[in-house]
């Protein structure tokens, strides 16, 4: 790889990764994608938090997008976040000292959570599922956490519709090619959320989508589109799967590079959304309850 080029982004295992930094670094410009802001506002507005609940966050990450949601669930709230980084899990406490409610952040597992059966009032995760091995197994173990009433709101990417137009259709063509199967984790996840709820015993409310396209971006300046992985990294994904040969790979990244510098170059993605209820208990003579 290049010297200073961003590394094939993996969030399966930061703790581990030499380059830790440039996952932190990312993720904060992920949080600024025109999408992330729209989905965070829909999902606000489908959770409908009142003062004095609480919500987890299973992949919390950096725990911007539940820190967010701290001033609805007022002083007597509390957040509960989850994660598997420690390093995450540390800058997360540094940006929650201001936080309205009260604040836990917990290393932890999102296939087998350490949290009481319905001892939440909203669950949310946002593109973590595209990085656990089973992600109907988490969204189970979300619907196991979740109160009788209360919501779930889940957000994810589904690579599959990752399109790259540098003005060569050839190279488009192998790009969604390459990515339209999933290889070693859920890349494709988003598009079946509104299933994995069903399927978990949950009741699908809504779903949206909204799309993340890249029109601005100089290669001499920074190595990737804003949040984003680099094109050689890229490139490396379409030799695994046998759309690009290892003598191209500089080739391929020379061409994205050069449209980029000539304002030839546009990225896209599909970010997908879901809110969904836990139903309420039956109780004895058919009266339901939501506890």
């Amino acid at each position: 790889m290049a010297r200073g080029e961003t590394h094939g982004l993996g969030y399966d295992r930061v703790d581990d990764d030499p380059n830790v930094a440039v996952l932190v670094a990312t993720m904060d410009a992920t949080a600024g994608w025109d999408s992330t802001r729209d989905l965070r506002r829909w999902e606000r507005c489908g959770l409908g938090l009142v003062t004095g609940q609480r919500l987890l966050d299973v992949g919390c990450g950096l725990g911007d997008a539940a820190l967010a949601l701290a001033d609805d669930l007022g002083k007597h709230g509390e957040i509960v976040g989850v994660d598997a980084s420690t390093e995450m899990l540390r800058i997360a406490c540094e940006r929650a000292t201001a936080a309205t409610c009260r604040v836990r952040w917990s290393v932890g597992d999102a296939l087998a959570l350490d949290e009481q059966d319905a001892s939440f009032d909203a669950v949310r995760s946002e593109r973590t599922l595209q990085w656990v091995s089973d992600p109907s197994r988490a969204v189970g173990e979300i619907a196991r956490v979740v109160r009788p009433g209360g919501r779930v709101s889940l957000i994810d990417t589904d690579w599959s519709t990752f399109r790259v137009d540098v003005g060569d259709d050839r190279l488009g063509a192998r790009v969604r090619d390459a990515l339209r199967v999933e290889r070693n984790r859920s890349s494709n996840v988003g598009s079946r959320l509104g299933a994995l709820v069903r399927d978990a015993g949950l009741r699908l409310l809504a779903e949206t989508t909204a799309t993340q396209i890249w029109t601005e971006w100089n290669p001499d300046d920074s190595p990737a589109p804003a949040g984003c992985f680099s094109m050689r990294s890229l490139a490396e994904d379409l030799v695994s799967v046998g759309q690009l040969g290892p003598s191209e790979i500089d080739q391929f990244v020379s061409t994205v590079h050069d449209a980029a510098r000539n304002d030839r170059f546009s990225m896209s993605v599909i970010v997908f959304a879901v809110i969904a209820e836990s139903p309420a208990q039956q109780i004895p003579g058919g009266v339901e309850t939501t506890r």
